[in-house]
């Protein structure tokens, strides 16, 4: 076992102020998915089999060495934590992404002996979980809240059986060995569902095996804001968001050598302090180098705000109206960043905050002083 990435990752779960069995089930997932989410990126690196192999061997080993056989994990009652992840694709596929071809047909059926045929991995629909999220649409406030309540139910289940985050990797390994041997195709399509639908922040904490393995130089060279940043930019307008990178770049970083600026603590600095002094300089981006690139940004009308296009503006209203973006379409009030969100979700609220202020910054056409 590669005990520092353990420990690497304990500590980035212990910064997020996860709770203990929210820890244990995400813990649990990464090693149910950790083949499934990574194949891809396995397949561009090594394109050699014996190679790839190799690869994914390290990778699985990095936070715990699982056995090959399900023991001694046999006892663990793992129907639960089917029904709350065939659950959990319910919700995706019927409530959040209406239309979605039918989930059970993306299981494989299984004969038994007497001739009966059965999905080995549908399961009851879990009521509780499931009702939640009935009339929910796909943001990004709805999409944390639902991969916190699985990730929190899973590590419920591994806490009453007293397991270690150790042992809760192990089972999630062993997990997937047992339900990929009974329906390869279903197995990987119900974890790429959970992988597909992540928020930020736990896309980010689900790649560090990938990042710490093959790169290092780039994990290590950025803060979780930024990483969380990143994979925020995933489904924005690509061209507008390497602008807003750039920016996010001589914002937040030194350049030799490359470290974020003193600045910005996001761990010590007070939150109502750092909201206010990411706002008010992340509107610097009209004044600076970067308004070149404008045109950009304004041959897109994808924006939450986009009736702010061309408008003249005080920056204290600007300010306000950003303010009221937040409230609306992320469902998340300064108040509760300041108060109740644990430090993972303040980060990413935060990096959600930095592009909503650059991008709607750039389309309008003045940013004036406020008036005396």
């Amino acid at each position: 076992m590669n005990s520092h990435f353990k420990d690497y990752f304990d500590q980035a779960l212990d910064r997020c102020e996860f709770e203990e069995n929210l820890q244990l089930g995400l813990i649990f997932f990464l090693g149910n998915s950790i083949i499934s989410s990574n194949t891809n990126q396995m397949m561009n690196l090594f394109p050699k089999e014996n190679e790839m192999r190799d690869g994914f061997y390290q990778l699985v080993n990095l936070y715990g060495e699982p056995q090959h056989e399900y023991n001694p994990f046999d006892q663990l009652d793992t129907a639960p934590i089917t029904q709350l992840i065939y659950t959990y694709s319910h919700i995706v596929t019927q409530e959040l992404f209406q239309g979605i071809p039918e989930l059970d047909q993306k299981l494989t059926s299984l004969t038994k002996e007497n001739g009966e045929i059965i999905l080995p991995l549908k399961t009851e629909v879990l009521k509780d979980f499931a009702d939640t999220y009935i009339g929910k649409t796909y943001k990004l406030s709805t999409c944390q809240q639902l991969n916190t309540d699985l990730f929190k139910r899973i590590g419920n289940q591994l806490k009453q059986e007293n397991l270690s985050k150790e042992e809760a990797y192990k089972a999630g390994v062993n997990y997937y060995q047992k339900t990929q041997a009974i329906d390869f195709e279903g197995c990987n399509y119900l974890n790429l569902t959970i992988v597909n639908s992540l928020s930020p922040l736990y896309t980010t904490l689900i790649h560090y095996p990938i990042l710490y393995s093959f790169f290092p130089n780039e994990l290590n060279a950025n803060h979780l804001f930024s990483s969380i940043l990143q994979f925020f930019y995933i489904n924005a307008n690509r061209d507008i968001a390497k602008h807003v990178h750039a920016y996010h770049q001589y914002l937040f970083y030194n350049a030799n050598p490359r470290k974020v600026r003193n600045e910005w603590d996001f761990e010590e600095n007070g939150r109502g302090e750092t909201i206010s002094q990411l706002m008010f300089n992340t509107i610097g981006i009209q004044q600076s180098p970067l308004r070149r690139t404008r045109p950009d940004f304004l041959s897109s009308d994808n924006y939450i705000m986009n009736e702010l296009k061309n408008k003249t503006i005080y920056r204290k209203d600007f300010m306000i109206v950003i303010t009221d973006l937040i409230e609306r379409y992320y469902e998340t009030t300064i108040d509760q960043m300041i108060e109740e969100l644990n430090h993972g979700e303040y980060l990413q609220m935060l990096a959600a905050m930095y592009y909503e202020t650059a991008v709607h910054a750039m389309i309008v056409k003045e940013i004036l002083p406020d008036k005396k």
